[in-house]
């Protein structure tokens, strides 16, 4: 896999995600979301103390807030 193609899977599976103001596409997990969330919060914590500058679509992924879970 080239670096062009990891990028471009990257920022798809980013812009995949459904807007919070509609529902979920299907096969969309919240738990999956959650955790992708997680991780660009931490991607902002190592970049930031190892000086690199953090692309913009790590930071917007960060700022959302995870999606809730529905009661079963």
């Amino acid at each position: 896999m080239t670096m062009t193609q990891h990028t471009s899977r990257r920022q798809g599976a980013h812009a995949a995600a459904p807007a919070t103001d509609q529902a979920p596409a299907p096969g969309f997990d919240p738990d999956e979301r959650a955790v992708q969330i997680a991780a660009a919060k931490l991607r902002l914590v190592t970049d930031r103390r190892l000086g690199k500058v953090t692309p913009e679509w790590v930071k917007a992924l960060a700022a959302e807030k995870p999606p809730r879970r529905h009661a079963s």
